[in-house]
């Protein structure tokens, strides 16, 4: 039977105002009709206020509602609350009665929310011409049985939406986009229904933005040289220097899989004008047959971190994740992931991995999860060797979905998608900045706001180190946008790592430490062929760097970051020397309090460093040499420094090694390496060096 509908227009809508952040659109107890609620005897329905219900009646064998609009209500823009007691008052209880709501004028896309007598209850989403059911008939001992009254919540707030029976929570989603205004009861067939009375209340809604939200311009659509108007290209990520864009490009002919459901990793490179050269497919084997995307990429672009396991022959093996190293021959077969403890209860996963390469972010659903989805983070134990995942904790994570994490070069900004904090409507994109180590305290996230975020699904932000721009990917187009919440400062090294006695570029792994705390913080590698290499150090501490390989000693960097406050980019060549009789190699980051032998902490890490070169090469004896400038006598010096070797020679056999194998020697002022004319050269002078015997 065909399904009638009637239309009851509103002669006035009872408006005032509780406070500054509430409005009460409607409030209806049905004492009288001064509202002018619909009221009809017809053949398929019977409608009328009496006694303080408004009494409705199906009479015929297929469902009915009575629809209507709210015109002060905007919901999309504004928060809502939809309050109403009701009864079933006779028919069978085994049919669902209650209410529609975000319902649009020609009924393309509703929400139901109904119960039965018989204590169940529904929630279905109707768009796209059919269901999208989220609860189906579920029994709840909120519900009074029979024919009792019920009292159904609808709280909106933002893309949040609550739904409480008589006062207890039943479910809560994030999913939602668009909201119509109109609203409707809604009752099975051959039954009866009374209204005991209804209120509905609007308020602004509620997004906690970040500062600049509105001040930033508008996203702009990169050039057709990466956007094409065939096909998909999502998910940008950006080099650290800002000079490569990769992307996915989806169903496309020239992707290595099915052109029907392949996706492939595509890149760019910018001209010497600027400019995005056209997109390459970035061939085998990070390329198969498989859905193929980038999950990150090391500042020096030498590492490239790659959704899903590979086989030896790079052929697609099982979900996962994997590293690809640059070799001289181009990108070797991407190597597995070990992560302990892994899985995921999720049918989707995402990665990122920091520009430390030591600390790994994933999105995906376990049991100790705060809802679907949540962020994680794993950290390095050893060769492609990961930890645990450890959740972020609640400030991050909803009962909602969080996805696509993205770190910014300090190691500290986080953004990310959420259908969980308050938003324009499905995904969002947020940001947080990690307040301390534990990588669970983290501060409120904040929107990015209606130039970046829309009623559709932001997934993905991704920057480069200077933290100015982003890019995502909105409509299938690769998007670039300013950046509202930067990041803290941090310095872009780049340099070659050099054989300094051939003057000749290496491979080597790039490490950097906090020089006060000795610790490391990060690990890189050097391109194969040319031995240029990227590092990203974050404002706030006292660096050391270095280049390692076998049977060299690496000349170690320092730089002190405490007081940087802006992107900054520098270029440092690190040397390494062969491990060869005669050699004289300088420990670069020595420090002694002043005018004493006595060593600081900031030493250790140095030192460290020669003791494994020590213990690795059993027969090496080496000479401790120590040097001053000239201020001083000749004596004062030649004891100061032989003082200062020998504290470094103890130092090395408090660890272990045998005093044999070392010698300390003072050699004062006698051996400058430049003039003593400025405190400059001065410093250059006071040193400590060690020779290999």
């Amino acid at each position: 039977m065909k399904k009638i509908t009637i239309t009851l227009l509103l002669n006035a809508v009872l408006l005032f105002t509780i406070n500054a952040q509430k409005t009460v659109l409607i409030d209806e107890d049905f004492s009288d009709n001064s509202f002018g609620w619909y009221e009809n005897n017809g053949e398929n329905i019977k409608c009328e206020v009496k006694n303080g219900v408004y009494y409705i009646k199906n009479k015929t064998e297929s469902s009915r509602w009575i629809y209507q609009g709210i015109s002060d209500l905007s919901p999309d823009e504004e928060d809502f609350t939809i309050e109403i007691k009701l009864k079933q008052a006779s028919g069978e209880k085994g049919y669902g009665f209650g209410i529609l709501f975000s319902m649009y004028s020609d009924n393309s896309a509703y929400q139901k929310f109904l119960v039965t007598a018989n204590k169940d209850y529904k929630l279905d989403h109707y768009y796209s011409e059919k269901s999208h059911i989220m609860v189906d008939y579920k029994k709840s001992d909120a519900i009074n049985d029979g024919y009792k009254y019920n009292t159904l919540k609808v709280v909106k707030t933002a893309n949040i939406v609550h739904y409480y029976i008589n006062d207890e929570l039943v479910h809560k989603t994030g999913q939602f986009s668009y909201y119509g205004s109109r609203i409707a009861f809604f009752l099975g067939n051959k039954m009866e229904m009374e209204v005991d009375y209804l209120k509905i209340t609007k308020s602004p809604r509620q997004i906690n933005l970040v500062k600049n939200a509105n001040t930033i311009g508008d996203k702009i659509t990169l050039s057709n040289k990466i956007n094409t108007s065939e096909y998909s290209e999502l998910v940008p990520i950006i080099s650290a220097d800002g000079k490569t864009l990769y992307c996915v490009r989806a169903d496309t002919p020239d992707n290595i899989g099915d052109p029907k459901d392949d996706q492939d990793i595509w890149y760019s490179t910018l001209d010497e004008n600027g400019e995005w050269n056209t997109l390459k497919n970035i061939g085998k084997p990070l390329n198969n047959t498989g859905n193929n995307f980038l999950v990150s990429a090391s500042p020096d672009n030498n590492s490239l971190i790659v959704a899903n396991t590979y086989k030896p022959d790079g052929s697609k093996n099982t979900a996962g994740l994997s590293i690809s190293n640059k070799t001289v021959n181009g990108w070797e077969v991407p190597k597995a992931f070990v992560i302990e403890d892994n899985y995921n209860d999720n049918d989707y996963v995402s990665y990122f991995l920091c520009s430390d390469n030591k600390t790994l972010m994933l999105a995906v659903e376990r049991k100790e999860g705060a809802g679907q989805k949540d962020l994680y983070v794993s950290f390095l134990k050893g060769d492609n060797t990961w930890s645990k995942p450890k959740n972020l904790g609640l400030t991050i994570n909803t009962f909602e979905d969080e996805t696509n994490p993205f770190v910014a070069a300090d190691n500290k900004t986080l953004y990310f998608s959420s259908r969980g904090h308050l938003g324009y409507g499905s995904y969002d994109v947020f940001v947080s900045k990690r307040l301390d180590d534990s990588w669970t305290n983290w501060s409120t996230p904040k929107n990015l706001g209606a130039k970046v975020n829309s009623p559709t699904s932001e997934l993905g932000y991704f920057l480069d180190a200077s933290g100015e721009y982003a890019y995502l990917s909105s409509g299938g187009d690769i998007c670039k946008i300013e950046n509202s919440e930067k990041p803290e400062a941090v310095v872009l090294i780049s340099g070659v790592t050099y054989n300094k006695k051939t003057a000749k570029p290496m491979t080597a792994k790039i490490k950097y430490y906090d020089l006060e705390a000795n610790v490391e913080l990060g690990i890189a590698n050097s391109d194969p062929v040319t031995g240029e290499y990227k590092i990203i150090l974050p404002a706030g501490k006292k660096y050391s760097f270095i280049a390692q390989q076998d049977n060299f000693y690496p000349i170690s960097e320092n730089l002190d970051l405490k007081e940087l406050t802006a992107y900054a980019e520098q270029t440092k060549d690190l040397n390494l020397l062969p491990i060869e009789k005669g050699e004289v190699i300088r420990l670069n980051n020595i420090f002694f309090e002043f005018n004493k032998a006595d060593l600081k902490s900031e030493s250790f890490n140095e030192l460290d460093r020669l003791y494994d070169i020590l213990l690795q090469n059993k027969d090496l004896k080496i000479e401790i040499g120590g040097h001053t400038d000239d201020k001083g006598s000749d004596e004062y010096n030649k004891t100061l420094s032989n003082s200062r070797a020998i504290s470094v020679m103890n130092y090395l056999s408090s660890k272990g090694i045998d005093k044999a194998r070392l010698t300390a020697v003072g050699y004062g002022e006698s051996t400058p390496l430049v003039a003593n004319d400025t405190e400059e050269n001065r410093a250059i002078n006071r040193r400590v060096e060690f020779k290999v015997l």
